[in-house]
């Protein structure tokens, strides 16, 4: 298993202890201070529950930010809506195609607003067929942004979906929770203690065959990437416990 701080534990405590409207919106605030970023902003495209008839947004940007991205209509050429829309993997800003010139204003203009040159979206894949955005951004250098992006990029695939998870179940849109087999569930318990696929066939007496159709039927369910994806999602929807 992937050994992350006590700041990543503590955010998703946090996450999951939330029950108030409104509260998320406060924790977005915490996320950042936790990781040394400028902003984070949640963005919900299509989610029937809340947006019925406009985009649902989350954010830590300044009021004077938002509402001059609104006047000057840069939603409609944002490339990181665009290019987080199109990928099922995080997009660091640094490869955005800026060359147009609307663009490139919206992102000079940007930091008259303190909203961090470096950036990282991740692209979120409910379990009902929902989608949404998470997007952090910071004031890095070149160099302490490659030092630390892989960081971000490990913590915030699983975090961008508890983050997602919350607003959900806070915002008026219900708690959107698949189901799974009795076996489905055994196996994502024995994984989130790190046992391989060959270990769990031997502990539960089945087909190591066997063992990756019941993972990866949990991980389609559970519209997850991978196997720590997918133990992370169980765990958010309270289908596994955490390990001890």
């Amino acid at each position: 298993m992937i050994v992350r701080d006590v700041r990543f534990s503590s955010i998703i405590e946090k996450l999951q202890a939330v029950s108030k409207k409104g509260d998320g919106r406060d924790l977005l605030d915490r996320v950042v201070e936790e990781y040394g970023l400028s902003n984070a902003v949640y963005y919900a495209r299509k989610i029937p529950e809340l947006t019925p008839k406009e985009h649902f947004f989350a954010l830590t940007y300044q009021d004077d930010w938002v509402r001059h991205y609104q006047d000057q209509d840069f939603f409609s050429i944002d490339p990181v809506l665009k290019a987080g829309a199109q990928s099922l993997l995080p997009v660091d800003w640094d490869v955005l195609d800026r060359r147009a010139p609307k663009i490139q204003q919206m992102f000079g203009e940007a930091q008259d607003f303190d909203v961090g040159h470096k950036g990282l979206t991740f692209p979120i894949r409910g379990v009902n067929g929902e989608t949404a955005l998470l997007s952090i951004t910071s004031d890095f250098s070149d160099r302490e942004w490659s030092q630390t992006k892989s960081i971000y990029i490990r913590d915030f695939q699983v975090i961008a979906n508890f983050i997602h998870e919350m607003i959900i179940r806070t915002e008026g849109g219900g708690r959107l929770c698949p189901k799974l087999s009795p076996r489905e569930i055994e196996c994502l318990r024995w994984a989130s203690e790190g046992k391989t696929y060959e270990d769990i066939a031997v502990l539960i007496g089945i087909r190591t065959g066997t063992v990756k159709t019941y993972m990866e039927m949990s991980r389609r369910k559970l519209n997850a990437l991978n196997t720590t994806h997918t133990v992370a999602r169980a765990i958010s929807f309270k289908l596994i416990d955490p390990p001890g």
